[in-house]
């Protein structure tokens, strides 16, 4: 007689990734949120893609004025499409259908606007460098970062790349 182990850790991991036999969700409900997105991916897409047009291009450059709002529209048309094919036709897995939002969340969206106002507002009036890293320490402390180095030394980091990125190697007046 053979004995039967106990599955370990490490065949819970591979039958997580091999999850081809996992009944997919076909509901409308559920399908009828995944449109939501590719109507909000597709129209936003098109409508930076009808704007871009309205761009007026002086002096020729490699990229040029419109290059940037061209691959933003572009991409997004293509990520709707591609939602599309992947989740609306081929349908969801239950495991990745997101729980009913609650109050702490609704909190966190809330918030989340409210720094993204914020640092629009304060773009032409704080430094660059200034707005940004304000901006990324409120976003990253809001979205659950904790600790000196998620909440000072990430924020940091990402607005000195930012920084050199953008005024010292391609000279963007921000």
């Amino acid at each position: 007689m053979t004995e039967t182990t106990p599955p370990s850790e490490q065949d819970a991991v591979i039958a997580a990734a091999h999850h081809q036999d996992e009944v997919l969700v076909r509901d409308l409900p559920v399908r009828l949120r995944e449109l939501v997105s590719v109507a909000a991916c597709i129209g936003i897409g098109t409508l930076i893609l009808l704007g871009s047009r309205n761009i007026t291009v002086r002096g020729g450059s490699e990229l040029g004025p419109t290059f940037w709002p061209v691959m933003l529209g572009w991409g997004l048309v293509l990520f709707g499409v591609v939602i599309v094919f992947n989740n609306v036709l081929r349908g969801v897995r239950v495991a990745d259908i997101p729980d009913r939002i609650g109050v702490s969340g609704l909190k966190m969206f809330a918030l989340t606007a409210l720094i993204a106002v914020g640092y629009l507002l304060l773009w032409n009036v704080l430094q660059f460098w200034m707005i940004t890293f304000v901006a990324l320490v409120l976003f990253t402390f809001v979205l659950g970062g904790r600790g000196v180095k998620a909440v000072l030394v990430f924020p940091a980091v990402v607005t000195a790349v930012l920084h050199f990125l953008f005024i010292v190697a391609l000279r963007v007046p921000l």
